[in-house]
């Protein structure tokens, strides 16, 4: 693998300089090399070893009486490095052009970690007040059109009190004075939609936006005028949930949702500061809280109607210094049940989502990073707490009476070398 990787690097560098030549295209190499030790006290939802940590995960008590899951977990990986390549072609159409491919070693993260993956991949013609991406790049409710993501030692970058996706897309942007308005169509390729369907290999996971034919609709809006950055944005998304009912019968009912987000940011010489919010339904392709359930019923053809569960985040994060930097985040999540009553299926309900039963959950973590020229230093500390859903289930509004709380604390080291 490390042979093949060089090759590839190697060849691509060769092939770039002799277009750079030719063809006027230059290609320049970025990325890093990053290693981490960390340990968890309480067993989650995680991926890729429990690298990428999402929330702890109450599973009960065993005869003693002891929590299952508050058991402590400790690894040591390196397989958050990536590289990528900014590259700058001619003036096409009128408009500067450029491309972008980023890849690294998480792999398949829940089954196959430390393979290449793709991570981004896309090409951006530029004019003075319009510029169009096409490829696979981060989600625009990410960032909020920009760098405002918050900034921590974890890879999870926030996540899932902000969302966390990177998909397919077609994304055209209109600037005018210090506001950007922004138009994105998204399909979905790792970070998918839940649906009823048996899925069997990875192919077959994105089948509810696949089967579904309607892209997901991001517009939004961007102010920046000096250290102030603000914007709003609103998405809608359909899926299908399944495609053949229980009883053999096609159906094609679609599910469909909105989110709203609004964010505030300030980066002026040391200080970064960001405040975050979202409210909305199903974004757990975006790695948030959230789903749908079956609201209606047919006995004779088995086709169900959906309605969708509320769900809202809010986050503020601060850092401070350049060599020396110090880092606050602080997120709130939770679950406001169902828009409609789900239907019950003699005592249970059917339900697509991730981590329904969650009530409400939360974050504070803090670290330190020590930078000297490409190498850092980081070492962080992130308590996350996450309230599980307990005693009767209420079909009236999807939720539990009663909560089952369970907390992690993670503490990692982490050193990373740019380039």
């Amino acid at each position: 693998m490390k042979k093949l990787i060089v090759i590839v690097c190697s060849m691509f560098l060769f092939y770039s300089g002799l277009f750079a030549q030719e063809k006027q295209f230059k290609a320049e190499v970025y990325g890093f090399i990053r290693s981490e030790f960390y340990h968890d006290s309480y067993k989650g939802i995680n991926a890729a070893m429990d690298n990428f940590y999402l929330f702890p995960a109450y599973a009960g008590l065993d005869p003693a009486g002891k929590e299952i899951n508050k058991n402590g977990m400790t690894n040591y990986t390196a397989m958050a490095t990536r590289f990528g390549f900014n590259i700058s072609g001619p003036e096409l159409f009128g408009a500067k052009s450029s491309a972008n491919f980023e890849t690294d070693f998480a792999g398949i993260v829940s089954e196959y970690p430390e393979v290449l993956r793709l991570r981004k991949a896309f090409v951006k013609l530029d004019w003075e007040n319009v510029s169009l991406l096409v490829g696979q790049t981060w989600h625009p409710l990410w960032n909020g059109m920009g760098g405002n993501f918050p900034q921590v030692g974890n890879l999870n970058t926030g996540a899932p009190f902000n969302p966390f996706n990177r998909s397919p897309q077609i994304d055209f942007d209109y600037r005018t004075g210090n506001v950007t308005f922004s138009f994105t169509a998204l399909y979905e390729q790792q970070y998918v939609s839940r649906g009823f369907y048996a899925a069997p290999n990875s192919n077959s996971k994105n089948l509810a936006k696949r089967n579904a034919g309607i892209p997901e609709l991001v517009i939004g809006i961007n102010h920046s005028k000096g250290a102030v950055t603000a914007g709003i944005a609103g998405q809608f998304n359909a899926i299908q949930p399944m495609s053949i009912t229980d009883m053999g019968y096609v159906t094609e009912e679609l599910n469909t949702s909105l989110v709203g987000m609004a964010y505030l940011a300030y980066k002026k010489d040391k200080l970064y500061l960001l405040a975050k919010g979202l409210y909305g339904q199903n974004m757990a392709n975006m790695l948030m809280l959230g789903g749908y359930g079956a609201k209606s019923y047919n006995t004779t053809t088995g086709e169900m109607t959906y309605t969708n569960y509320n769900n809202y985040s809010a986050l503020f994060n601060l850092v401070y210094g350049t060599k020396v930097q110090l880092g606050l985040f602080a997120g709130v999540a939770g679950n406001l049940g169902t828009v409609d009553p789900l239907y019950d299926f003699g005592g249970s309900a059917k339900i697509a989502g991730l981590a329904t039963s969650l009530k409400n959950m939360s974050r504070a973590s803090t670290y330190m990073a020590y930078n000297i020229k490409n190498l850092k230093f980081v070492a962080e500390y992130e308590m996350t707490t996450a309230d599980w859903g307990a005693g009767n289930f209420d079909f009236s509004d999807g939720l539990y009476d009663d909560t089952n709380s369970a907390t992690n604390h993670r503490f990692l080291l982490m050193v990373m070398y740019n380039f």
